[in-house]
């Protein structure tokens, strides 16, 4: 079993673990507790950490000799002259490579099990990405929600104002009616908003390993980032750890290692016998007589027609493709790092400045048309409208913040930030 899955159990899940045995059948967490919870439940995981014991007990009988042959022989005279001649043969056939095939053999195993490693690595990284993503869009619609809910409430109230001024004489149904368009409108994107939500709770739920009826309620967390993480270019031990290039380089390990394994492939075994023979014959004049014979013999079988040129130009080909394959893995990650850590800076200067500007202006605008309207130089419809202003304000900054959020969970993916860090103890050991 790989060392993750006991890291994981231990050191994540045990919050995660008590909120699913709530009687309620409802499950409370933050997206750290999501993050461990997937990590232990996910189906898609356990196959892949499957994969790995697979490889593990494959590697550990690779590259062991052919089983020896047991060889029985009997021969009679009885068909032809029938004087009781007879003959019986037994030996044992084995044999041996004349090249370092099996050590190669072993070798390319070995590797199978760091690509299988690495493969659980890759899905640990990716599935970590989605469930982040999956809870940072959960919280960005509960939020968005209640700013759509206070909209709403003060809609009502501004609607309830109207009717007043309208039945005194001071108002027009023309405005009325604007509100609960505006209301109208209001309410269906609330709709729209908790149908995406849905959607979003049951592509968790999946990523999770959780059955549908289990309620999951997203915590919430930090809205706003009071600065950038430092965010270094994927180069050097960075791009060599990264488990999407680990597992394009141990593919280049195997293709060289099945072409060395071609080249060895060239000297077929040779098969070595030991063999004992008796034999009953006739001898004039005594009659029959016996003779036993122990004996040894070697097959070398000569490279003279099927010399396995085929199978060793095409191991090239393919250890030549990997290469590429694995300098196009490199350059990718590299350039979609360095764009994800672009488009980050830019959002946050985006939002630093949309905060600064607009949000810090319609605040300042909201206290003071509050103290105008305390001092009786504005009606109350002049504070429904910039109440309304300051939560169109407040939404479109929260959405600036929600998309650098999930600009921040992309490119923690892709330079695989998002892995829980393994001890050099957790190294060193591939499975317990």
């Amino acid at each position: 079993m790989h060392i993750y899955k006991y890291l994981l159990t231990t050191l994540l899940i045990f919050p995660a673990s008590l909120a699913l045995t709530a009687p309620d059948s409802s499950l409370k967490i933050t997206s750290r507790d999501a993050v461990a919870l997937a990590l232990q439940k996910n189906q898609s995981l356990q196959a892949a950490r499957a994969t790995i014991d697979k490889a593990g007990a494959l590697s550990q009988y690779a590259g062991r000799l052919d089983n020896p042959e047991l060889k029985l022989g009997y021969s009679s005279d009885h068909a032809f002259n029938d004087e009781g001649e007879k003959s019986y043969t037994i030996g044992f056939e084995q044999r041996f490579p004349v090249t370092n095939r099996l050590k190669l053999l072993r070798n390319v195993s070995a590797i199978e099990v760091k690509l299988a490693e690495a493969e659980l690595r890759n899905q640990e990284r990716l599935l970590i990405r989605d469930v982040e993503s999956a809870t940072e869009l959960i919280s960005s619609l509960n939020q968005r929600r209640s700013h759509l809910d206070g909209m709403v409430r003060l809609q009502e109230d501004f609607a309830v104002f109207l009717k007043n001024r309208i039945e005194k004489g001071e108002a027009s149904t023309l405005h009325l009616n604007q509100v609960q368009v505006s209301l109208f409108s209001v309410k269906q994107e609330i709709q729209n908003l908790t149908k995406k939500r849905n959607r979003a709770l049951g592509s968790l739920r999946s990523l999770l390993g959780l059955e549908p009826g289990i309620e999951v309620e997203i915590l919430a967390e930090q809205a706003q980032l009071t600065s950038l993480p430092e965010m270094m270019a994927l180069d050097g031990e960075d791009l060599r750890s990264h488990p999407e290039y680990q597992l394009k380089a141990s593919l280049a390990e195997i293709a060289r290692g099945q072409t060395a394994l071609s080249k060895a492939k060239h000297w077929a075994d040779i098969a070595v016998e030991i063999f004992f023979e008796e034999e009953r014959g006739v001898d004039e004049p005594s009659g029959l007589g016996r003779d036993r014979f122990f004996g040894i013999g070697v097959s070398i079988p000569l490279p003279l027609h099927d010399k396995n040129r085929g199978e060793i130009e095409a191991s090239r080909f393919r250890e030549q493709q990997v290469r590429y394959e694995l300098n196009a893995v490199s350059l990718r990650l590299k350039n979609e790092a360095e764009a994800l850590r672009r488009n980050a800076e830019a959002t946050y200067r985006q939002a630093a400045k949309y905060k600064e500007s607009a949000v810090t202006l319609v605040e300042q605008n909201l206290k003071d048309i509050n103290n105008a309207y305390a001092a009786g130089q504005v009606d109350l419809g002049e504070v429904f409208r910039v109440q309304e202003q300051h939560l169109n304000i407040q939404t479109a900054q929260l959405e600036l913040w929600h998309e650098l959020k999930q600009i921040l969970i992309e490119w923690r993916a892709a330079t695989a930030n998002n892995l829980p860090t393994l001890t050099k103890e957790d190294l060193s050991h591939e499975t317990l």
